[in-house]
């Protein structure tokens, strides 16, 4: 029971706090945090993520996450879709992000400029909740719905060996207001956050690579929340990577995001490409339930006997 209150507490924290999704292998699906990157893979790219936050406690944060995206017109501009399912207790917001990246041969590699519409739903379920009493205040619903438009920008570079990029995916701030029963109530806003990605690609030998990469993200009155990653890559041309992740926030308090994820992902043909990443929190807060897994899988788009001879190593 204590778990329940504990969570019903953080909730209005939580919606502050972590709105854009945090991902453990963030150098992978780059096109949900950035439009810019739409495109990006060369090759039409279709991918799935789920990850599963504090798994065994009853109302963690679960994500799920649908994303598509694809060059066009002679590789000049990069269109994407994105789905995500954000829930956590009885609350759950749905986005839907269309974006669009123009794509410019910059050197060695592409920079992609790219802006996105996004349309976010947000429902809470005040019914589910778990108090000690049972009873309903009669100031809140059972049930609060509200959609929201916005808009987001963001760059994108990517060459053989190296991306980076920066975004705000979410640029308009708003504040979800409904009114029940003559009492206006404000839940949850959108809070622009500036995310900042960055990876390379160090060949070791023919078939052994490092890969380094780092992101970092913050918002007004928000600290700072930083990942370091390094896995290697290896047999047959980096067929198959493991490595870890290591994420804290720029804060003198322990948090529940400060965390260390071991992670492998294996290249299944020239098609697929598979992922598991599993997490721990290291803030030395007491843990109730296991530990955060995310699964993700790609399938790239190639046209009849295609082969890609020198895939590109973060997509």
């Amino acid at each position: 029971m204590r778990y329940y209150v504990i969570l019903f507490l953080c909730l209005p924290l939580l919606g502050h706090a972590q709105q854009e999704p945090v991902f453990s292998q963030f150098f992978l699906q780059k096109t949900i945090a950035n439009p810019g990157a739409a495109g990006s893979g060369g090759m039409a790219v279709l991918s799935a993520v789920y990850r599963q936050q504090w798994a065994g406690l009853e109302g963690a944060p679960t994500t799920q996450a649908v994303a598509f995206d694809a060059p066009v017109f002679a590789n000049r501009v990069g269109l994407g879709l994105t789905l995500i399912n954000d829930r956590i207790g009885f609350s759950n917001a749905t986005f839907v992000n269309a974006s669009y990246a123009y794509r410019i041969k910059f050197g060695s590699g592409t920079l992609g400029i790219g802006m996105q519409g996004s349309y976010r739903y947000q429902r809470t379920q005040w019914a589910e909740a778990r108090t000690i009493t049972q009873r309903t205040d009669p100031a809140v619903g059972t049930a609060i719905s509200v959609p929201l438009f916005n808009v987001g920008a963001g760059v994108h570079y990517q060459s053989q060996l190296f991306f980076a990029g920066a975004s705000v995916p979410y640029i308009l701030q708003k504040s979800f207001t409904k009114k029940y029963r003559g009492i206006v109530q404000e839940f949850s806003g959108t809070t622009p956050h500036l995310l900042v990605q960055a990876g390379w690609i160090i060949p070791v030998t023919a078939d052994v690579r490092l890969r380094p990469a780092f992101a970092a993200r913050t918002a007004q009155n928000t600290p700072p929340g930083f990942d370091l990653h390094l896995s290697i890559g290896f047999l047959e041309n980096a067929r198959l990577w493991t490595g870890a992740t290591l994420r804290w926030g720029q804060s003198k308090y322990a948090t529940a995001g400060d965390a260390l994820s071991l992670m492998a992902q294996y290249r299944i043909g020239q098609r697929l490409q598979a992922g598991l990443a599993c997490e721990a929190s290291i803030n030395g807060l007491q843990q109730p339930a296991a530990g955060t897994f995310e699964m993700v899988v790609e399938y790239r788009f190639l046209k009849g006997g295609e082969e890609v001879n020198h895939p590109r190593f973060f997509q």
